[in-house]
């Protein structure tokens, strides 16, 4: 007999022990956690089982696919859009080539269990691309639908990514004698930039606001690396894993599409510079800006519209831009720098 399980790739990262912990507080501990590094300690007592392994090893997929029963993906492995520009073949070979990799074993799930896998892949606002920023002013709160012609590479990955989950679930080897679409439930999630109080996030080109208030209450000094209009949607770790395990609790058919844009508050980075300001005044931060990061920025929407989340799964934050600073982001950051 096979072991039941729930598999998550990428779980040593930050939403991959978010996600964790919620699933062991909700009562599910029979989680088999993958990742390149060891598990962090923090999680390594909440999980069935730990595998230590690469995304791109179609051997160690194969063992996973013989040993257990999975009822559930959450494919979180991935390289960052700074990363991914410095690497592009690398981002490639993981971001795209790594998804292939897991829907195929969803697949073989699928086929084994005789009923749909669901699986889901985080998704990015990195997948759109404005063309100028006219056109980012006037187009406001975009839907799923637009601009979604990505500059980066990151952005192209995910949103092949994203064609590929839609493939798999529903046109899957159309060609074959056997029917073999629908054995994947593909649900993916657009997010924004995400901003924690735990940890100062590496690699994503949104991080401009975790790092300006991470180092205002360290006492660094911060130069932000885009300019002060410079205006993108967010949400909290917290909101975003809670919006992972209302989407997977969704039913089916209350889903009208695969993939859905989520978020929370859009502010300006000079609006983020003058809240961090009321809770650090001594801070100093000021602004050096990357003409190539800001590009890449300035490709992204100034806000998405997220009525279809909000209608077909409830979606629904708890943290506002007030209170992701108030209850969350402040409380949690001054305890951990004792400050």
């Amino acid at each position: 007999m096979r072991k039941k399980v729930i598999l998550i790739t990428g779980a040593n990262g930050e939403m991959g022990r978010g996600l964790i912990a919620d699933l062991y507080r909700n009562g599910t501990s029979s989680i088999i956690a993958m990742d390149l590094q060891t598990l962090d300690a923090s999680i390594s007592n909440k999980v069935m089982e730990p595998i230590i392994g690469n995304v791109l090893d179609k051997s160690l997929m194969e063992q996973i696919n013989g040993e257990y029963e999975i009822s559930a993906i959450y494919h979180l492995a991935a390289l960052l859009s700074t990363r991914a520009e410095f690497s592009p073949q690398s981002a490639h070979d993981v971001n795209v080539g790594g998804t292939l990799n897991l829907l195929t074993l969803a697949v073989e799930q699928g086929r084994s269990q005789g009923k749909a896998i669901p699986f889901f892949f985080p998704s990015s606002i990195a997948v759109y691309g404005l063309p100028d920023l006219e056109t980012k002013k006037t187009a406001g709160a975009i839907t799923e639908a637009q601009f979604c012609t990505p500059e980066t590479m990151y952005g192209c990955n995910k949103i092949y990514a994203e064609l590929l989950g839609a493939y798999f679930e529903k046109n899957y080897q159309r060609l074959a004698a056997q029917n073999l679409s629908g054995f994947v439930d593909f649900r993916s999630i657009r997010f924004p930039g995400i901003i924690s109080a735990m940890t100062i996030p590496t690699g994503g080109t949104s991080d401009f606001a975790p790092e300006m208030l991470h180092s205002a209450a360290k006492g660094e000094n911060y130069n932000c690396f885009v300019r002060d209009d410079t205006q993108i949607p967010f949400m909290t770790m917290p909101d975003a894993i809670d919006a992972i395990s209302h989407l997977m609790r969704a039913n089916k058919e209350n889903l009208t599409q695969s993939v859905y844009n989520i978020r929370a508050f859009a502010p300006t980075a000079t609006e983020l510079r003058e809240k961090t300001l009321s809770f650090f005044p001594d801070a100093i931060i000021g602004t050096e800006i990357s003409e190539k990061r800001q590009a890449i920025v300035d490709s992204w929407p100034a806000d998405c519209d997220d009525s279809s989340a909000k209608t077909d799964w409830n979606w629904n934050p708890k943290h506002d831009f007030e209170k992701a600073f108030n209850t969350y982001l402040i409380p949690n950051i001054t305890a951990i720098y004792n400050v």
